[in-house]
């Protein structure tokens, strides 16, 4: 487990704190704190929780609640939890992230490898960021740059599947259902972040009962709202261009077959007169034309092969073969 630790002041301003001062501060009552905890056991989240003395049902859905998206908003502490995704090379895995929150400190859970998270603020331009020095505008900037990190991904999603769609409009057969699933099912990862996001922010905006809402940070979290509708508009349409990929794919696999069904079924016509031929004259009876014949036999494949050059010849151009 790594901890990041720090102290809001009026400007608005963080600064970095070591542990023990950050604890406390909580005790005391007397600094505005947040705690970043990273990589963490459940036993070490008791640990931290014991020594700031949360307990009751919130402390229980801080322990069992960490991969259930929602919000609790018990008094005075309230839990948020929602989807994260992780950085770019892991882009398709999906973690969540935990957000204790109290008028005097905010403690967020997460895994160390969650994408911008923490680059949405620090100490250095923390004060052209905050909306104010509390912790509910500590909060909103972190919701701010999380629905902004959803607006980036699904932009260069888009980039990748346009791409590949002008590549199959230029090259059909160069695309195959595994290049076309894997943007699908990214799309899907970053949709289920988006739909787990958004009506936790659409409700704490439209709660008038909110302790994390004020009028203050109200503002940044209606901007992070409409940039997930953004977001989430956005996939609905990359997900419409997907589909047609998909259709016209399996369209095209489908001609592909066809085609070859076709020329099985051009080429056992071929065999079938030829077929029919050797049927005849192989049946064991006593008089029968051309038995006696002296090149019988000759004759007998000069006419299969006449007629089978014939049919083939015919069909090739009626276009049978192409």
């Amino acid at each position: 487990m790594n901890v990041n630790c720090f102290q809001l002041a009026d400007g608005p301003q963080l600064t970095s704190c070591d542990y023990p001062f950050a604890i406390d501060a909580i005790k005391k009552q007397n600094a505005k704190i947040w705690i970043d905890i990273l990589d963490s056991k459940a036993s070490e989240i008791e640990e931290i929780l014991d020594e700031i003395n949360v307990q009751g049902i919130i402390r229980r859905f801080c322990l069992e609640s960490r991969d259930h998206p929602g919000f609790y908003p018990m008094k005075p502490l309230a839990l948020m939890v929602i989807p994260v995704q992780m950085e770019e090379q892991l882009a398709n895995k999906l973690e969540y992230l935990a957000l204790l929150i109290s008028p005097d400190f905010l403690i967020s859970i997460r895994n160390s490898k969650m994408a911008r998270f923490l680059k949405s603020i620090n100490t250095q331009d923390s004060s052209a960021v905050l909306p104010d020095s509390s912790i509910e505008g500590i909060l909103s900037a972190l919701i701010m740059g999380l629905s902004l990190d959803c607006l980036r991904k699904a932009a260069k999603l888009g980039d990748r599947i346009l791409a590949l769609e002008d590549q199959m409009d230029r090259e059909p057969t160069s695309v195959n259902f595994e290049d076309i699933s894997d943007k699908r099912f990214e799309l899907l990862t970053l949709e289920s972040i988006v739909q787990g996001q958004l009506p936790i922010i659409e409700a704490i905006v439209s709660s008038d009962r909110s302790n994390i809402s004020s009028e203050n940070t109200q503002e940044y979290l209606i901007w992070a709202a409409a940039n997930l509708k953004s977001t989430h508009r956005k996939l609905e349409w990359l997900e419409h261009i997907i589909e047609v990929m998909r259709s016209s794919l399996y369209a095209l696999s489908q001609e592909k077959i066809n085609r070859r069904l076709g020329r099985l079924t051009v080429v056992s016509m071929i065999f079938m007169p030829i077929t029919f031929l050797a049927g005849v004259w192989g049946m064991n009876f006593n008089s029968m034309p051309m038995l006696n014949l002296r090149h019988g036999y000759l004759i007998a494949l000069g006419l299969m092969l006449l007629i089978g050059a014939g049919m083939y010849f015919y069909y090739r151009r009626k276009g049978w073969f192409k």
